[in-house]
């Protein structure tokens, strides 16, 4: 069965625009940037949105992970336990 590829625990506004969503995931599950998600509120509404990585690790002994940058949503409109799902 699929999953999502995050559960959301926070959203804030991000620097430049659009909104950065928290936990961090691994780049190798993510395609090339900009892709298009769809996030299902806990409430079961569901929208599609613009979404670019941030690649925020890329040395050390953990695998590289990024943020996820929404375009034109607002923080209030992905509050925690929303799920964010890739499009295929």
């Amino acid at each position: 069965m699929a999953a999502p590829l995050l559960v959301v625990k926070d959203a804030f506004p991000a620097r430049g625009g659009g909104v950065e969503v928290l936990p961090p995931v691994g780049s190798d599950r993510l395609p090339p940037s900009p892709f298009v998600i769809t996030l299902r509120a806990p409430d079961g509404a569901e929208r599609r949105a613009s979404a670019t990585a941030v690649v925020a690790h890329m040395r050390g002994p953990l695998p590289p992970f990024a943020m996820l940058r929404l375009a034109g949503v607002d923080a209030d409109a992905v509050p925690p336990g929303t799920e964010l799902w890739l499009e295929e």
